[in-house]
């Protein structure tokens, strides 16, 4: 069964999709990456244990809501919800 000409044109995606999940994915990778340098570097730390436990729980804080925050609009563009691309929030580390 050949396809008719008008039926070639049919999108089933938007435009701007591949863009936005490139720039989301990129993202969350450079997240990742950027949460296990900063880890490692706080593990490998000598200073007290004390204050390296409370930097690396807000470490993980950190990472976890930026993560989640990626990983809901991975899921947003997954379901077709919303078009503006994601970008990571700085936060103190």
């Amino acid at each position: 069964m050949s396809a008719q000409p008008h039926e070639a044109n049919i999108r089933f995606y938007s435009d701007d999709l591949l863009p936005n999940l490139q720039h989301t994915l990129a993202a969350l990778a450079d997240i990742e990456t950027r949460y296990e340098m900063e880890r490692d570097h706080l593990v490998r730390w000598a200073g007290s244990g004390e204050v390296k436990d409370r930097l690396l729980a807000e470490l993980e804080q950190c990472y976890r809501a930026n993560r989640e925050r990626l990983v809901s609009r991975l899921e947003g563009l997954r379901q077709g919800i919303g078009s503006e691309p994601a970008i990571p929030r700085r936060t103190g580390h």
